[in-house]
């Protein structure tokens, strides 16, 4: 059952005959809706909210028309048709300066005013003690649009659907470029109907401090000088609302988030939390949910037909591929000949759906057979990408940069020696290449720990014991940076000394 918030107290604010609910956007004439856009609605919620001061022009299109240049004159409109509705006596001008609400606004809880035709000076003294929310919340659903199809989440996305139903906070963890943030748009929009304030969407990965995630925030909810909001403010803003916020790009504020999320978690009831991160943020009453990468075509068995296209659509992280193509090269078919190598593309590229995309994008250069001679050489995929992207996501390069910038020195280290591995890996191996010593164990042991809760290396569940693997992009990184440690080939030899010549 997703947690019910419609018995919390919600506020209101009231005149003459009007009631204004600000979290449903909604104002109501006795028991009758009241239609208005969403320009109108900002506008008035501002004015009821400063009821009795002067709100400047300046002030009221920046709520209505944030970040857009407009004319003055589309705010007269938008008044014009208030006062059409509301009645002329309301809304006064000032001249040459804005507008003021002059009628009296009583403002409490929606249970405390059966009808707002009581309303008055004595009444509005009465409710004066109320407190009114500061979260105006987007315009819109509060959801970034998509610009691309989704493949093979249809799993993940009715799974975090469930999850979100039991538990109040679920972070997608996962490596760059695994698609978290997709996955958590795709399933925010699945499940827009189940929260009353609908969704927030909040970006944190262009933050370069932990004390900018409550502005970040408090700018996403629309809150008023959102650079001088607390977590406690904005935690006693959020108390009545029944909304999900999506906290994007975790993992490098994660000690700021995680608080930030328990102080939510306690004191706003009806806000559930979904993360992303590429490491948990580790804080009280989280669930993890692990990204897997995008299904793949399997080895081909000894002597078994050629795999046909068909056959290959069927996987998404072929799907994927295929669409880019087309995307990038259109008009190039692919048809059953290209098939077995599409799948081995996409097998080597371990089913990253970054990484799958920017191949995709070099096929029109390349053509399916250069792209796949060129794979050996992950470096060269390494630095295509789209201008248009993120900047952690641009490349393949500057994806693998942010996460590698996250990395103490141990990790570091410990990362560019397991890169010998082009294989799958026991726990006494990665210790063996990656302690000095015996009394170095114990803080390789830790390295490796984290590398694994940093999504930076995956554990393979096929046998009893521990066994890790890195993918194929991040063993191509880490190989760079290990040849550029100048510790290349004492690793390499003490690998062949432990497995044989590298695999």
């Amino acid at each position: 059952m997703f947690y019910d918030a419609t018995d919390a107290s919600e506020p209101v604010l009231a005149f003459h005959s009007f009631r204004f609910f600000p979290a449903r956007r909604t104002l109501y004439e006795d028991d009758r809706p009241l239609r208005l856009g969403s320009r109108a609605i900002d506008i008035l919620h501002v004015l009821l909210e400063r009821a009795g001061e002067t709100v400047t022009k300046d002030q009221l299109i920046a709520r209505a028309w944030p970040n857009t240049v407009v004319e003055e004159g589309n705010l007269r409109v938008h008044v014009a048709a208030l006062r059409k509705m509301l009645g002329e006596r309301h809304i006064e001008n000032v001249v040459g300066r804005g507008y003021c609400f002059i009628t009296p606004v009583v403002r409490s809880d929606a249970g405390a005013i059966p009808h707002a035709s009581a309303t008055g000076p004595d009444a509005a003294s009465a409710a004066a003690g109320g407190q009114s929310s500061t979260v105006y919340l987007p315009q819109s659903d509060g959801l970034p649009p998509c610009a691309t199809r989704i493949f093979g989440r249809d799993q993940t996305v009715e799974a975090l659907r469930e999850q979100l139903a039991e538990r109040r906070f679920v972070t997608i963890v996962g490596t760059g470029g695994m698609g978290k943030t997709t996955a958590a748009l795709a399933a925010a929009e699945r499940m827009q109907g189940h929260w009353r304030q609908g969704t927030v969407f909040v970006d944190l990965a262009s933050l370069t401090h932990p004390g900018q995630v409550p502005q970040a925030l408090a700018a996403a909810l629309v809150m008023e000088h959102p650079a001088a909001m607390s977590a406690a403010d904005i935690t006693a803003a959020l108390r009545s609302h029944h909304m999900l916020l999506i906290l994007d790009s975790c993992e490098h504020v994660l000690e700021a988030v995680s608080l930030l999320a328990e102080q939510i978690l306690h004191g706003a009831p009806g806000v559930r939390l979904l993360a992303t991160s590429r490491e948990p943020l580790r804080a009280e009453g989280e669930w993890v949910h692990r990204l897997p990468a995008l299904e793949l075509p399997p080895e081909p068995a000894p002597d078994a037909p050629p795999l046909t296209m068909a056959q290959a659509l069927s996987y998404a992280s072929v799907q994927l591929f295929a669409e880019r193509v087309q995307a990038s090269a259109a008009g190039l078919a692919l048809g059953d000949a290209e098939a077995p190598q599409i799948a081995d593309i996409c097998r080597r590229l371990d089913g990253i759906p970054l990484a799958i995309e920017l191949a995709a994008a070099r096929v029109e250069l390349l053509g399916i057979r250069g792209l796949v001679a060129r794979l050996d050489d992950c470096c060269y995929l390494l630095k295509g990408g789209r201008r248009t992207a993120k900047v952690r996501h641009r490349t393949l390069e500057a994806t693998l940069d942010w996460s590698y910038a996250l990395l103490g020195e141990r990790e570091r280290n410990l990362l560019h020696r397991l890169s010998v591995f082009r294989r799958r890996f026991s726990l006494e191996e990665a210790l063996s290449i990656g302690a000095d010593s015996r009394e170095g164990l114990e803080e390789a042991m830790d390295a490796l720990s984290s590398l694994v809760s940093k999504s930076m290396l995956a554990t393979v569940a096929d046998t009893g014991a521990a066994r890790y693997r890195m993918l194929e992009t991040t063993r191509s990184y880490a190989a760079a940076k290990l040849a550029e440690s100048g510790e290349h080939d004492v690793i390499l030899a003490h690998y062949v000394a432990l497995s044989g010549p590298p695999r």
